[in-house]
């Protein structure tokens, strides 16, 4: 049975309180204490003892606990989905997808769980290492800190716990206060499968909190891993200063529409991929690039199917556009659009706000320099762009200074090896959108759209660190 997400009335007044709200009505879902700098330094001895207690695990356990984990998420994964609509305002049947994400996240990590180990390292390649034998082994580096967004509030932790906790290693999560609720769910449903207590706790605070820059400020924290804004980003490194990170960052993704493709059969995946969680979207499909062949029919037929997107509650199942985190953030898009607007650019649809809905946008013409042609939008706002040749359209879609996945559409093998060769994307897509991610596939990009990749297996590796012997005869 869906039980609904109960207020949690902590009435001492000196308390510092995070209120969780209902993005669609407004209304009160939850109210949170604020982490002390107190409380940091519990969480933070707790997660010390419970890196040594993990130690103890086999990889077998490891794997159990997390299916274990997973198994769980699964049964509850209708709550979990009400939640998230709730919190992000992500529409409930992306919400239901979210959810079913998670449990696999978790189920891969259990299966990585027992895949990760080293290899030997022959000696013998020059005169000095003969008579010498090598291998090396991944250890865990010890508690992991970690930072998630919020337009994917349970998968986005689930990316970084699952790997954590496979690869031995204790966590510490703080997540958005925008959208903290799955996450606290998710540390709710991983307790007694078998893992050492406090292994994966959540904090509650602000960026800028004092409890915040403890975690970041701590030589304990071995590890940080972080998703979220490239400015955010510079801000905790300069913060946190020197150690290992992983960083999955930003991107304004372009869709490449070459003339020779079976363009119309994928519409209906095109348009998801502009506006799919409204657009609060890494891999959000931001510039359809379009040949000047079929620019006019591909304009047309793409409209058409986003006209029937439906605006409402989340929790409506007819639902495809729900409201953007804040009312602030819908303002930002709406002034970006209408930036767009000034400098010379056409709306094709969209640009209507109520509230913190901003309806599904298209544009054309839109300068170059414009906000939401050259940074990251993270809205339900997509921008046309003709080419005339491939060289045109793979120079476009380098232009901007993002680079994590980019999709391109052409039945020619040969223009396919050429994008792959040449766009400056961590991900290039062929005949398939942008916004397409499968949670064991390397993940991450170039430029400022991060540091290393995530994804089950190299989020783990990136948590341990090499240890060498080598025995001599």
């Amino acid at each position: 049975m869906t039980r609904f997400i109960p207020v949690l009335m902590l009435p001492n007044p000196g308390l510092i309180m995070i209120t969780v709200r209902n993005k669609y009505d407004g209304k009160i879902i939850a109210q949170l204490e604020e982490n002390s700098i107190e409380s940091a330094h519990v969480i933070l001895e707790n997660s010390k003892k419970s890196f040594q207690a993990i130690q103890g695990m086999s990889a077998y356990e490891r794997q159990e606990s997390l299916l274990e984990a997973s198994a769980r998420l699964s049964r509850l994964s209708e709550d979990f989905a009400r939640t998230i609509a709730m919190e992000s305002g992500k529409p409930i049947k992306y919400s239901r997808k979210e959810a079913k994400r998670a449990a696999f996240t978790l189920k891969i990590s259990a299966e990585e769980a027992t895949r990760l180990g080293g290899e030997v390292v022959p000696l013998d390649v020059e005169p000095r290492g003969k008579g010498r034998f090598s291998y090396y082994v991944r250890k865990p580096m010890g508690p992991v800190f970690s930072i998630t967004p919020f337009n994917d509030p349970l998968n986005l932790v689930a990316h970084k716990v699952g790997p954590a906790l496979g690869s031995a290693n204790s966590i510490v999560n703080k997540p958005t206060t925008l959208a903290p609720l799955s996450s606290l769910k998710l540390a709710e449903a991983i307790s007694d499968t078998g893992f050492p207590e406090h292994s994966f706790q959540n904090i509650i605070s602000g960026g800028n909190s004092e409890a915040t820059k403890f975690f970041l400020h701590s030589p304990d924290i071995r590890k940080i891993t972080f998703t979220g804004g490239y400015e955010a980003a510079t801000k905790l490194v300069s913060e946190a200063g020197p150690r290992p990170y992983s960083m999955e960052l930003g991107s304004n993704s372009p869709v490449l529409v070459f003339k020779d493709s079976a363009w119309e059969e994928r519409i209906g995946d095109m348009v998801d991929a502009a506006f799919e969680s409204q657009g609060q979207n890494c891999i959000h499909a931001q510039r359809f690039l379009i040949d000047d062949a079929i620019y006019d029919s591909f304009t047309d037929i793409f409209l058409k199917t986003a006209s029937r997107l439906v605006v409402g509650n989340p929790l409506d199942e007819s639902t495809d556009i729900g409201p953007m985190i804040s009312v602030g953030e819908a303002q930002r898009v709406i002034k970006w659009i209408e930036e767009a607007i000034d400098s010379g650019a056409q709306m094709l649809m969209g640009g209507k706000i109520e509230g913190s809905i901003v309806h599904p946008t298209v544009l054309e013409n839109v300068d170059r320099s414009s906000k939401i042609r050259s940074q990251e939008v993270f809205g339900p706002a997509t921008v046309f762009i003709r080419f005339s040749t491939p060289e045109e359209a793979f120079r476009i879609a380098n232009e901007v200074p993002y680079g994590l996945q980019a999709g391109v559409f052409t039945d020619d093998l040969n223009l396919a090896m050429k994008a792959i060769d040449v766009l400056d994307y961590g991900t290039v897509l062929i005949n398939d959108t942008s916004d397409f991610r499968i949670d064991s596939m390397p993940f991450g990009g170039t430029k400022k759209s991060g540091i290393g990749r995530e994804g089950i297996r190299f989020a783990m590796e990136s948590m341990t660190e090499l240890r060498l012997a080598i025995f001599r005869k």
